[in-house]
């Protein structure tokens, strides 16, 4: 994992938005029609932010995902 990978621990005193909006790495590739390990590469490379429970329980809240894969492809266009 790299170091600009945006990591937050969940803990039982955070406000946690709708359980709807929080998705496994399966329920977001389904979601963006894509794989789960394409969604886990997006991750690693700091693509979009995800939060990480024990070290190893990953979720993505949708909201988030979208505004990230949404910025990350308008600097793509400005960038062509």
């Amino acid at each position: 994992m790299n170091n600009e990978t945006e990591i937050k621990k969940i803990d039982s005193t955070q406000d946690v938005v709708n359980r709807n909006d929080i998705l496994t790495p399966a329920e977001l590739a389904a979601e963006w029609k894509t794989t789960k390990p394409t969604v886990l590469s997006w991750f690693h490379k700091g693509i979009i932010p995800a939060a990480v429970s024990n070290g190893r329980v990953i979720r993505f809240d949708r909201k988030l995902v979208a505004q990230a894969l949404a910025t990350g492809s308008a600097n793509r266009r400005a960038n062509a």
